[in-house]
């Protein structure tokens, strides 16, 4: 196409076609770079994940069995250049109210869902921590929840520039290895630790539990 072009303007014309493609390149960068609450690296938001959920226990404890789901990790990709992690944990409360469910609600915040098969509350915490509030149905026989209420909280994806540490102590001598540890702090001290095991009749069996925060 640059036949009829002198040398010299052909030199010119593939450097400018560089320069472009250079600035195409650096204009998609610049549109997937992250935001300022995606600048939160995946460990200040694990622990800003935890403290959540450790006040969600302590707003419940005194009136119903409390555990601490393992950490989950998930890869993901900040951008196309920097990768990241998806964490989440869940909390598992046993003998939940409705009263008890639907004050935890306000306090995060949390909107209830359309959805009539189920009561669900959904929301964020601290601007980017998403939570869910999930129980088996809307109005339980008694006012109480027979199966276990789940308080699911998520990071979204995370920039991972210096991991996350996730301490396990050794486990009880009578532990299988399908148990996993999980533990949140309690905004008094302390935290809620627990022993659990993923099934499918549940969100969590529960083995060991500290139950609550005091």
């Amino acid at each position: 196409m640059f036949s009829n072009v002198s040398a010299r303007w052909r030199r010119r014309l593939r450097v400018a076609v560089m320069v472009w493609a250079l600035l195409l390149f650096a204009a998609a960068f610049a549109g997937t770079r992250a935001t300022v609450r995606e600048q939160v690296d995946a460990a200040q938001a694990r622990a800003v994940m935890d403290a959540a959920l450790g006040e969600a226990a302590a707003s419940v404890t005194g009136a119903a069995v409390l555990a601490a789901g393992p950490l989950g990790v998930e890869d993901c990709e900040v951008t196309p250049v920097r990768p990241g992690a998806s964490l989440s944990r869940t909390l598992q409360i046993s003998g939940a109210t409705v009263d008890q469910v639907e004050a935890l609600a306000d306090r995060f915040g949390l909107e209830p869902s359309s959805d009539s098969d189920a009561a669900v509350w959904f929301g964020d915490a601290d601007g980017y921590i998403s939570l869910r509030v999930t129980a088996e149905v809307p109005d339980p026989p008694g006012g109480r929840w027979s199966e276990p209420v789940t308080v699911q909280a998520t990071t979204g994806c995370r920039p991972l520039d210096g991991g996350v540490p996730d301490f396990t102590p050794d486990p009880p001598a009578s532990a299988t290895p399908e148990w996993e540890y999980g533990a949140v702090p309690c905004p008094g001290g302390g935290e809620l630790a627990s022993w659990t095991e993923a099934v499918e009749a549940e969100p969590l069996r529960v083995h060991e539990t500290t139950g609550g925060c005091a």
